[in-house]
């Protein structure tokens, strides 16, 4: 049981600590807009050029749309192929991609595995001797994690030396991406030794998960170390992501929906004015001179005076 345990032990810190960062950013003051158009959310033609709704006349009396269709358009092939990183960097794409992919491609082999185990209580049979949607299931499977696995690994590793290699990475590398990359990596080397020689077919990984949801006890791979070993870095990385800068592949959400797209009017009375009178009230401490943000005076002090001359 000491397994199912730390497994049980490491989801619930990843619920509690996703869902602090969740409270924590909607608790944080007003943001900066960036004001970067086109905002994806706009519907029509909008979208594609660039325009906003406060292009029409009056528009402050007419409801608001938006298209989810136009977000997803842009968002989708942002968090699968990278296209910022592609646009802008092509030579780090080239390692990046297939680290995320891999990554996400390991998040969806745990999703069909968890589907597996899901059948094994309703009592499908998943393996060559089922049919069907289960042998479907069963061979998708094998596919995902190893095409997962592999890129995981091959992108891992060439983040880390590019990062050691690299002058310009290496002025901005601390040891937290060093410690993050290395963990990464030998999270996937020992998973995909695994799946060769120990569960290339997931057989032990689904009956593992049976165990957690049927609260039935130790079951996986044999006695297997590599097995065992990867349970265990799994349930580890499950909960250290999101006490780490490496959230962001969930809190990206806000990044985009929050700052850069965020373009909620701001007409008297409403929560966005109320939002900029509160942090009107902040006190900044700006090292900057010109500032003379020494912690003394509100933004309101600082916007209306003119700035400190040098002496």
């Amino acid at each position: 049981m000491s397994l199912n345990l730390l497994s049980y032990l490491c989801l619930a810190v990843f619920i509690l600590a996703a869902v602090g960062r969740v409270i924590q950013q909607f608790k944080m003051p007003l943001h900066l807009r960036w004001e970067i158009y086109p905002v994806k959310h706009e519907p029509g033609e909008k979208a594609r050029y660039g325009g906003s709704y406060m292009e029409e006349s009056n528009w402050w009396e007419k409801k608001r749309h938006s298209s989810l269709f136009n977000e997803a358009k842009y968002m989708i092939p942002e968090i699968l192929l990278l296209r910022g990183l592609w646009e802008e960097n092509r030579k780090l794409w080239w390692i990046s991609f297939p680290f995320h992919f891999g990554l996400y491609m390991g998040i969806g082999t745990f999703v069909l595995i968890l589907i597996g185990a899901m059948g094994m209580i309703a009592g499908a049979k998943i393996g060559p001797e089922g049919g069907g949607i289960s042998l479907f299931l069963y061979y998708l499977t094998i596919l995902s994690g190893f095409i997962g696995l592999t890129l995981g690994t091959i992108g891992v590793a060439g983040l880390f030396f590019r990062r050691l290699s690299d002058p310009e990475m290496k002025k901005y590398s601390s040891f937290a991406d060093y410690f993050n990359l290395v963990f990464l990596l030998f999270f996937f080397v020992v998973a995909l030794l695994a799946w060769l020689f120990v569960d290339h077919a997931f057989d032990g990984a689904r009956a593992y998960i049976y165990s957690l949801l049927t609260f039935s006890g130790q079951a996986g791979p044999g006695r297997s170390s590599l097995g065992w070993l990867t349970i265990v870095l799994t349930s580890l990385l499950m909960a250290y992501i999101p006490l780490t800068h490496m959230s962001h592949m969930f809190m990206k959400y806000f990044i985009y929906h929050q700052v850069r797209w965020e373009d909620e009017p701001n007409l008297k009375g409403s929560k966005i004015e109320a939002a900029i009178l509160k942090n009107l009230g902040f006190k900044p401490t700006w090292a900057a001179p010109h500032i003379a943000g020494d912690g003394a005076k509100t933004w309101v002090d600082l916007a209306t005076s003119g700035p400190k001359e040098k002496k």
